[in-house]
């Protein structure tokens, strides 16, 4: 393969691909940079070219082959197996896939980066199908904000040799936060009935948790529920401060938390979520 930092002309002339247009320097810098990015598969990297967009990577080919329908479109930074394989989209497209990925998919993370400078290259905006206020602009926009992005904590204790599970939900569009608490079944056959009622499109879970038999069901069942699984530190779900993230979320204070250990810890890992 031949590597170079140009893009030919698309296969259609639906959406245009822009030449990247880096001088060696510039290259070598970016790859640098790219290459020290953690590696995640949820998250899909996207690079604001003020005039355009770019994708690198995994990221490339996902695009090229979900969007594009070919990876003819595939252009290379660099030379030899080092090469950074990269993709670029023009402002529709990326619209496209910010709505595919985030309105219709539950499966990913979009990350925008955008270069300063005096500092290179940082993440600007960041989201998820539970967490869409960073890119309400580009969604509101295409009139495609028809399902409410809800976003769901849960946590799981067992007291007394029963299950309980507590759950939390916020609706960024109405404002609306919500918790309870029951028990449940080793299947969590409850718990998938909320979710599935709830709508929920992101589902916050305890990091460490979801690492034994019991988490790993639970994170399957959020998937089944076609919702995304993702994890916070377990502090998030500390109910001791939850007054007081209340109080911060709705920017007053708040009296008389319920008295619901798991829910009050789903509540506070909602909104270290939200």
């Amino acid at each position: 393969r031949t590597a170079c930092c140009t893009v030919m002309a698309a296969p259609s002339g639906e959406h245009q691909l822009h030449d990247l247009n880096l001088n060696e320097c510039d290259k070598k810098g970016f790859i640098t940079y790219f290459r020290s990015l953690r590696e995640d598969p949820k998250v899909l990297r996207i690079f604001n070219r003020k005039e355009f967009y770019s994708v690198h990577g995994d990221d490339a080919t996902f695009v090229a082959r979900a969007f594009y329908k070919t990876t003819t479109v595939v252009r290379y930074l660099g030379h030899g197996e080092s090469a950074l394989p990269g993709v670029t989209l023009n402002r529709s497209l990326f619209e496209t896939v910010l709505r595919d990925l985030l309105l219709d998919g539950t499966e990913r993370v979009v990350e925008l980066y955008e270069e300063t400078p005096r500092q290179g290259w940082k993440l600007a905006r960041s989201a998820s199908p539970g967490k869409l206020g960073a890119f309400e602009e580009e969604l509101y926009r295409v009139g495609e904000m028809a399902d409410t992005p809800v976003v769901a904590a849960v946590r799981v204790t067992v007291r007394a040799d029963q299950r309980f599970v507590g759950v939390a939900y916020v609706n960024p569009t109405t404002r609306e936060l919500g918790a309870c608490e029951f028990v449940d079944d080793d299947q969590f056959c409850s718990l998938e009935a909320v979710i599935c009622q709830l709508g929920t499109k992101e589902c916050v879970l305890p990091r460490e948790a979801t690492e034994t038999p019991e988490g790993r069901r639970l994170r399957d069942l959020v998937g089944r529920c076609g919702a995304l699984a993702t994890e916070r530190k377990p502090s998030d779900f500390d109910a001791r401060d939850l007054e007081d993230d209340l109080a911060r979320l709705l920017a007053k204070h708040t009296a008389g938390a319920a008295d619901l250990s798991a829910a009050g810890g789903a509540g506070a890992g909602a909104g270290a979520g939200a």
